[in-house]
This record gives C-alpha cells, sequence and structure tokens, in this order.
C-alpha cells in the first residue's frame, strides 16, 4: 500500500534530513534530476520559476537540460530569489547559458512548461503576476509538468482558487496529500512520485488499493451457513423520504459485501411501500408515527437480535430528538458495530457528545457539510484539511469516521486513510445508501469498522468506474454500483 503525507510532515521531513547533513542544494539536484527523467525533452521548452526552493529545481532542472543541448529558456517571475535557487541560476550563468528571462517576456509558446512557481508552502490565492502566469500558462498549447506539486494548489487540502492544470505532476519524496484531496485530482493529471532520499519522519496516510481489500474476499470455507457471516440490519426510510429502491439497495449492498443476513427496519405505517423492492433482506417493520420512527425500546430489542453491524439514518427524516433516542439507546446497550450516516448524524448535530458514552462501536460517516454540523467548524477550515478534520472528530467521539469527498477520508484517531479512488459518477443520490450497505455488511462479517469503512469505500468507487464505462460518469445509478461490485470482486480485486 502506499503513502502521502501532508505539507507539515513533509517540511519537517525535509528540515531533518538537511539538518541531518545533506545539503538543501543537493536534495534540489537530486530533485531535478528526477523531474529532468519524467519530461520530454524533445521539443521546445519553458521552465517558469518562482522566487522560492521550487523555482530553485527550475533552476536546477535547466542546468541539466542546457548540458544535454534541450532546447530550453528559463522565465522568472521575480528577482529576489531564494539562495538555493540563487546558486543554480548562478551556476546557469557561468555555464554560458543566457536565456534567462523576466516572465512578462515570455510568450508561452512552447511545446512543454515546467512549472515551478509555487512549491508545498504555498496556500491561498495567487496574485498579480504570478495569476497572470498561471493564467497564460492554463491557455497555452504547451503540455504542462508541475515540479513536486502544481502552482496554486494547497498541498494538504487540495484547495484551488486559481492555481496551474498540469498534465502530469512528478511528486518529489512523496505524494501530498492534497494531489488527491478537494481539488487537487483536477489539476495534477498524472502523479509520478520520485525519492530522493528524504526519510519521512512523521505521520503517514495510507491509500487504500486492490491490495488491501482482496484479504477480505478470501474463499469461505465449504463448512459453512448464512449465520457464518453476521447479521446487519439498517435502520430507514420515512413517509417524507420512502426511497423504498434506494434503501433495497443499501440492503443488496450489505449482502454483496459477505453478511449472511440482512433486515430492513423502516418505519411500520409505510411498510407496504416497500414489500416489492426488498427481496433479498428481510423487512421489520417499526414503531412510527406519521410515517416516522419514534423511539420505543421493545421494538428496538426485537429489531436487533443477533445484529452484528447496525446501519442508521439513510432517509430516517423525522423528529430529531426521537432519531436521537434511538440511535442513543442502540450504542449504549448494544455489542455490535454501528454505522450513523445521513440524518442520524443530523439527529446530534448539538449534541455530539452523548456518544462518546457507548458500547457499540461507533462509525460516522458525514460529509463536510454533515461534518461542519458535528463539529462547528465551518466547511472552509474542514476542507483546509480534511484529515486533520476527521482525525479531530473522531479523538472527540472516541469512534471512526469516514468524511466524504472526491477522495475520501477514514480514521479511527490514530490511523489515516484516503480512497482515491472516487469518481463523478458517486455524485448521485443513492451512492451513499450503498456505501452505508456496503460498509455495514463488512462490518457484520467481523471486519473493524476501519478496515469496513476503507474496503466499502473503495469497492462503491471502483464499481462506479466499472459502471461509469458503459453509462459514463452522468448516467450512473446507485443500483448499477451495486450491481457492478460483483465483477470488481471478480475481477479487480480476487
Amino acid at each position: 500500500m502506499r503513502y502521502v503525507v501532508s505539507n507539515k510532515v513533509m517540511a519537517e521531513s525535509d528540515r531533518a534530513c538537511i539538518a541531518g547533513g545533506v545539503p538543501s542544494v543537493e536534495l534540489m539536484a537530486r530533485a531535478a534530476k528526477d523531474i529532468f527523467d519524467n519530461i520530454d525533452k524533445s521539443g521546445k521548452t519553458y521552465i517558469i520559476c518562482g522566487k522560492g526552493n521550487n523555482g530553485g529545481d527550475g533552476f536546477a532542472l535547466a542546468c541539466l537540460m542546457a548540458e544535454v543541448g534541450s532546447d530550453v529558456s528559463v522565465y522568472y517571475i521575480c528577482e529576489d530569489l531564494s539562495p538555493d535557487a540563487t546558486y543554480y541560476k548562478d551556476k546557469l550563468i557561468s555555464g554560458g547559458f543566457d536565456r534567462i528571462y523576466p516572465a512578462a517576456d515570455c510568450d508561452f509558446d512552447c511545446d512543454l512548461i515546467v512549472d515551478c512557481i509555487f512549491g508545498t508552502g504555498f496556500s491561498g490565492e495567487p496574485k498579480h503576476e504570478y495569476a497572470d502566469v498561471i493564467e497564460r500558462i492554463n491557455s497555452s498549447r504547451a503540455k504542462v509538468v508541475a515540479a513536486d506539486i502544481p502552482s496554486g494548489l494547497d498541498g494538504t487540502g487540495g484547495r484551488a482558487v486559481k492555481a496551474v492544470k498540469a498534465d502530469k505532476t512528478v511528486a518529489v519524496q512523496a505524494v501530498k496529500s492534497g494531489l488527491l484531496l478537494g481539488d487537487g485530482k483536477d489539476y495534477c493529471g498524472e502523479i509520478v512520485a520520485v525519492d530522493i532520499g528524504i526519510p519521512i519522519t512523521g505521520e503517514k496516510y495510507a491509500v487504500v488499493d486492490g491490495e488491501f481489500v482482496k484479504k477480505f474476499f478470501e474463499p469461505r470455507k465449504k463448512n459453512c451457513n448464512k449465520g457464518s457471516f453476521g447479521k446487519s440490519l439498517i435502520i430507514g426510510g420515512s413517509r417524507e423520504f420512502p426511497g423504498a429502491p434506494k434503501l433495497a439497495e443499501a440492503g443488496r449492498a450489505a449482502l454483496r459485501a459477505g453478511a449472511g443476513l440482512n433486515t430492513l427496519c423502516v418505519p411500520y405505517s409505510i411498510s407496504g411501500a416497500y414489500a416489492e423492492s426488498v427481496v433479498e433482506s428481510t423487512l421489520f417493520p417499526m414503531a412510527d408515527k406519521d410515517g416516522a420512527f419514534v423511539f420505543d425500546r421493545g421494538s428496538i430489542d426485537k429489531a436487533m437480535r443477533g445484529v452484528t453491524a447496525v446501519a442508521i439514518g439513510p432517509g430516517m427524516g423525522g423528529d430529531r430528538e426521537e432519531n436521537a433516542k434511538i440511535c442513543e439507546y442502540i450504542v449504549k446497550n448494544f455489542d455490535c458495530d454501528c454505522i450513523m450516516d445521513a440524518d442520524a448524524l443530523n439527529a446530534f448535530c448539538k449534541n455530539i457528545i452523548k456518544l462518546k458514552d457507548k458500547k457499540a462501536r461507533l462509525l460516522l460517516t458525514p460529509h463536510p457539510k454533515e461534518a461542519s454540523r458535528l463539529t462547528g467548524k465551518s466547511v472552509d477550515e474542514i476542507l483546509s484539511d480534511p484529515a486533520a478534520a476527521a482525525k479531530d472528530l473522531a479523538i472527540s467521539c472516541d469512534c471512526t469516521v469516514l468524511l466524504k469527498g472526491a477522495t475520501t477520508v477514514v480514521t479511527d484517531g490514530k490511523d489515516v486513510a484516503l480512497i482515491a479512488d472516487g469518481t463523478p459518477a458517486l455524485a448521485k443520490g443513492g451512492s451513499g445508501d450503498v456505501l452505508t450497505g456496503t460498509i455495514c455488511g463488512f462490518a457484520a462479517r467481523g471486519i473493524s469498522l476501519f478496515d469496513a469503512a476503507c474496503a466499502g469505500a473503495y469497492l462503491c468507487a471502483i464499481a462506479a468506474k466499472k459502471a461509469e464505462k458503459e453509462y459514463g460518469d452522468w448516467g450512473v445509478l446507485a443500483s448499477d454500483v451495486c450491481k457492478a461490485a460483483k465483477s470488481v470482486v471478480d475481477s479487480h480485486i480476487a
């Protein structure tokens, strides 16, 4: 499994490496050599340099290209260069290289642009001449390779107001989390990670792949029965949000993930609306009022018999206080895995502390707006560093958190994993229900909530990509994701 790091960890590792005796100009030379090895040097190349060490990588790269006679020119935005950037600029000049110009003189008419404007230390919005240069890079005919990170992109959370759109990003030493989070996937193009010998000394985020998920699909023992693989329960639906097919797909997804049994628990007065959709799962009507759940201990106790994993919230609607009572009763009284999604999360937007006192093992699955309601942080704060925000929430509630996004973050407060295979095809109603059901199915089998969340998010992402090939990213339905899951297990994972 590969790993990514935050800006902070990369900067600390870089400083430690230099303090350990490796000169910064040597690290810059190594970075330049790896960028050199990953670009097409056959055409006209412009290297656009900022004033910092990312610009220094550009000057060092120009030294290598000049040595082999490449058609290369260097354009700088600011004359006040960092000491290391100055070192390589002076080396270029002393070697007789004279194609160094102010960026204002650049026509951007070339075959390749190497973006060396901002490094991972940048945040915010590029201004003035920097913004102008970025706009002109993006509107040029040239292929664009970004040195370490596309300039203007935040390396931790992947936020971008104005940034270079690269065809390839050569990530130095480690992929930064911002290349995968937020806007990063729209700006970085192909990512190539190169090792320049900097030991990573801080926290690494795992990137979930098929090898990780494969272990959860070992062949079943022949001597088994449905009770061998746990029982999942999904509590959801309401007159306000009946969504019978969606809820049925959640149940089907739980079974696709390997649960032996699944039950859908819906409000009693509207249970008839679910009868035709619910085929593979059993249906359990629970106490309600006007088509919305009400707390009823007897109904809950009966529904929870033998349950190893329960998911609460899809389409739940109704009264938040009643929903909170149901959720709180389950997490405090049952030794099982509990996944809370959608309206179950909304029920605790002002009372999240209540979830600390529990018997169940808990997974929260918010999108950024739901996470904002739960934590009191703004959506912008959460998106500026999704991994840290998810980790803080997990620690405060002593639980596991799955924070949804273009790249999904999963953390138990200690370890952090990213599922970077998400696709716009999943931006469709019902996708979250399938994800919730899939995770519930994994958890019902006895897989830890952290692993179940990682495996569920990965399986849904890859299944959506498979469905996308048939329907395009506009046309994929939640049911298509559920149907594609089996073939993904057969072909991509097994």
